[in-house]
């Protein structure tokens, strides 16, 4: 797993924004330190050097307990090896 970046706020939507080191592909799952899912990237924005990510959460429950928490996601192949191939 790579680390990804702190979580900055969460939005009154619901919506976690995490201040990132490299933007992550959208739809890759985020993770914190414990190796539980958090949720999915939903968009990337920002400054090219440092992107912002809002991350959709799997959960509603004890949001707040995620700021300032570092997280993490797992680096994806995006090449052509391990395409289905019909």
């Amino acid at each position: 797993m790579e680390y990804l970046g702190d979580v900055e706020t969460v939005t009154n939507d619901g919506k976690i924004v995490i201040r990132a080191i490299t933007a992550p592909d959208v739809g890759a799952r985020i993770f914190d330190n414990r190796e539980r899912c958090i949720g999915t990237v939903k968009r990337v924005f920002g400054p090219v050097d440092s992107p912002y990510v809002t991350v959709a959460p799997s959960e509603k429950n004890n949001l707040n307990g995620l700021l300032n928490k570092k997280t993490y996601h797992k680096g994806e192949n995006r090449n052509a090896k391990g395409k289905r191939r019909y």
